[in-house]
């Protein structure tokens, strides 16, 4: 609207000497809002209905300097429409665009375990070589930032103060993914677990939990403290499960436990008898 109000009021549109071009002849430029027949332009530009070189001065006729903003509109359609066909083609976009709808949505409200959360099932998506990004939009002015980040970057650089990082420290802590922030285990560097608990295979398991564990972390330290009277509890019941249904194995074990209790016994009966020579020595 100000710009066409301008190009109404300027000397060389009151003299007569602004351009007269055939393609907006059809239109009252003094009357006609500039941004609707801009749209129209655009359409059968894209269409092959208009030239390149009758878009331009059009343009130009219209909004004067401020003409080459728009000049290269097909390049920003082609470009758009090529990024689009990426989408609707590639197995991780589709993935991630299945994740977008399916999540609750992400704002600037929601916790930080929400960000954090989405931004790890993202990168599960894409892989450990890309990169994602973050892209917010701003509904007060209208805008959009995209923001790239790297694994070692944290979904939100917000926090400031030392009470701040430590909220974020512990948000990303509680939950299953990595904790940002802390480097992790990569290589032949040594894990705080066996190998073997690792392995899995096709046995169905019988398990029971309690999780009860509580911690406090400090501000200043980070240091974990567990509180007194809470515990967490795992427990494997499948080889007992196995066992229970299958007479073989139920023999096998009870064999395997009688041995055990035998040679137990023979042990103590063993200490036992040297105990009982030592204190009749030291009674001679």
């Amino acid at each position: 609207r100000a710009i066409q109000a301008h190009q109404a009021q300027s000397v060389a549109t009151k003299l007569g000497l602004r351009q007269q071009v055939d393609v907006l002849k059809p239109y009252d430029l003094e009357h006609t809002d500039y941004y609707s027949i801009f749209l129209e332009l655009v359409d059968q530009f894209l269409q092959g209905q208009l030239e390149s070189n009758s878009f331009d001065e059009a343009m130009r006729v219209m909004y004067g300097i401020n003409a080459y903003r728009i000049l290269t509109v097909d390049k920003v359609v082609q470009a758009a429409s090529k990024n689009i066909q990426t989408l609707v083609s590639d197995t991780r976009c589709i993935d991630i665009l299945e994740l977008f709808t399916a999540l609750p949505a992400v704002h600037e409200q929601s916790p930080l375990r929400s960000h954090i959360a989405y931004r790890m099932k993202v990168e599960a998506l894409v892989g450990a070589d890309e990169h994602v990004f973050r892209v917010d939009y701003l509904y007060d002015s209208q805008t959009m930032t995209m923001q790239l980040l790297r694994r070692e970057d944290v979904t939100l650089d917000e926090a400031v103060t030392e009470e701040e990082r430590w909220a974020y420290y512990v948000d990303s802590y509680v939950l299953f993914e990595p904790t940002e922030g802390v480097p992790q285990l990569h290589g032949d560097r040594p894990r705080p677990y066996l190998r073997r608990h690792l392995h899995a295979d096709e046995c169905d398991y019988v398990i029971s939990s309690r999780s009860n564990l509580e911690i406090k972390i400090a501000v200043n330290t980070y240091k974990l403290c567990f509180l007194t009277g809470t515990e967490d509890i795992y427990a494997n019941h499948s080889r007992r499960a196995r066992v229970a249904s299958d007479e073989a194995a139920k023999a096998a074990c009870e064999e395997q436990w009688e041995g055990r209790t035998r040679m137990w016994r023979q042990r103590l009966e063993h200490e036992h008898g040297q105990r009982m020579g030592e204190s009749e020595q030291l009674e001679k």
